[in-house]
């Protein structure tokens, strides 16, 4: 029997929603009631109803003590999961229970990494063409993918997670606590990494090693690095989440 979730913080999920993730603050039903539109030549499209909703936080921090850099988490799947060992970012099936996808969202985030969100901030990717992918026993799920801002002064306890909190490496950046039935290893990388597919990282001798960052599909690559250029233009013209 695979062990139960995390329970939720105390108190439950409270954060903002920022008006570019407005559109996103409905219960699950709503976006399984809505078919996705793919667009073919100019005279024919295809409509696809989902029976299944995921969704997928990107989360970035630049408190890293040494530089500026802006970083987003990554997850290392497990190796006895679909798609072993591979990286993707925090996420996963939001509920009829939750209270809306977003809440969705925060509560995978929180199961899987640990981390509380603090302000929604806007979908990154999947407006032109919905982002859809099939389970191992054939069901349509569709996939929204969110910046979320999170709370970096609240996390979860680690007392039962030994090995899967933040060592040195990324001291100063937010606590990340996984939950090893479903990841086994978590980093903070760079735009650079993602794009490059690999890092460098200090083996358990103290030495340097290449870690490859192969993802789950091209699709969540190409997510990642939307939410970097988001970030770089929102930046440049002077805004702040609150306006995304």
């Amino acid at each position: 029997m695979a062990p139960l979730p995390r329970p939720p913080p105390p108190g439950g999920f409270t954060f903002s929603i920022s008006p570019s993730a407005t559109h996103l603050n409905h219960p699950t039903s709503h976006f399984l009631s809505t078919p996705l539109r793919f667009e073919g030549s100019a005279s024919t499209s295809t409509r696809i109803r989902p029976q299944a909703l995921a969704g997928g936080a990107l989360v970035f921090s630049q408190s890293a003590p040494d530089d500026t850099l802006d970083r987003i988490l990554l997850l290392q799947r497990a190796p006895h999961d679909s798609m072993p060992l591979r990286w993707e970012i925090p996420g996963g099936a939001c509920d009829p229970e939750d209270e809306s996808f977003l809440h969705g969202v925060a509560r995978e985030m929180w199961e899987e990494a640990g981390l509380v969100p603090k302000r929604m901030v806007c979908q990154v990717g999947g407006q032109e063409k919905p982002q859809v992918f099939l389970t191992r026993s054939g069901k349509v799920v569709s996939k929204i993918s969110v910046e979320v801002e999170i709370d970096e002064g609240f996390g979860a306890e680690d007392e039962e997670m030994d090995g899967n909190v933040a060592d040195g490496k990324w001291k100063g950046l937010p606590k990340v606590v996984i939950d090893p039935n479903e990841h086994v290893r978590f980093v903070w990388a760079t735009e650079e990494e993602c794009r490059a597919g690999s890092m460098m990282i200090e083996g358990e001798r103290g030495e340097k090693e290449e870690l490859k960052l192969t993802f789950t599909h091209e699709e969540q690559r190409e997510t990642i690095l939307e939410g970097f250029e988001i970030r770089r233009r929102r930046a440049l013209e002077g805004k702040n989440v609150a306006d995304a």
